[in-house]
């Protein structure tokens, strides 16, 4: 889910995975594992998510299980 929203948002940006990397300071690996499903950080999809100009609200309703 996010994954799919990181590439929506950055494909609006006309940006690609590796200008996005730069911006955010984030590796482009770690990028393309994000957007092909693999969970982040929250503070990973915080820095991403604020070098295109955009900030992230998490919904814990949203998660049916807790794993711990």
């Amino acid at each position: 889910m996010i994954g799919e929203l990181l590439k929506k948002t950055r494909q609006e940006q006309n940006l690609t995975q590796k200008q996005l990397a730069e911006k955010s300071g984030i590796s482009f690996v770690s990028i393309n594992r994000i957007e092909n499903g693999n969970p982040p950080r929250l503070s990973i999809i915080e820095k991403i998510f604020s070098a295109m100009g955009k900030r992230v609200t998490i919904n814990l309703s949203d998660y049916t299980e807790i794993h711990g």
